[in-house]
């Protein structure tokens, strides 16, 4: 890894969940400091993230971490909330990762997920990995996480992962 320390296991599932290609151009939301954002881009070739965040400490970091891969072009970082982002900024993805982003769960979030329906390129996916405090909580977040996807118009499949920790991850794709 470019930075420094060990990725938390929650930000390893869910890339590899992801499933990212090297010619991948991949929306982050709420990149934080750019934990998976790092192991994202070690996974790219021509393909290129960008991580979005509103906070300008976790942008600041999160270049700083993945400076080389900003150097190369395969990085870029905005601070902004989703639902006030710019399209026409942020360009199209073939796949967007958000990690215990509570938007999508806590609210049906019906503008952001507008809005990622219009930045997906036909074929692309959206992966909501959440890591609740206890094992209790993750029938309750899945059912209300892929209710709010698909009452959005999204087609969902959730899967359960994780050691130690539990983990969810809902994978969607706009239906029809």
């Amino acid at each position: 890894m470019t930075g420094s320390g060990r990725a938390p296991a929650r930000l390893v599932w869910a890339v590899d969940l992801l499933g990212v290609r090297p010619d991948d151009e991949v929306l982050e939301v709420g990149c934080g400091r750019g934990v998976a954002a790092e192991l994202v881009c070690q996974r790219l070739g021509s393909g290129r993230l960008t991580g979005l965040d509103r906070s300008a400490t976790a942008v600041a970091a999160a270049e700083a971490r993945n400076a080389p891969h900003v150097a190369a072009g395969r990085a870029r970082f905005v601070r902004a909330a989703l639902g006030s982002a710019d399209p026409a900024s942020l360009g199209t993805f073939n796949a967007v990762l958000a990690v215990n982003v509570n938007l999508f769960w806590t609210d049906p979030a019906a503008t952001e997920l507008d809005l990622l329906r219009r930045l997906l390129v036909p074929g692309g996916r959206l992966l909501l990995v959440y890591e609740p405090p206890s094992r209790d909580l993750l029938e309750r977040l899945d059912t209300t996480v892929t209710g709010n996807l698909r009452t959005a118009g999204w087609s969902c499949r959730s899967r359960r992962g994780g050691g130690e920790a539990p983990l969810l991850g809902v994978l969607a794709t706009p239906a029809g």
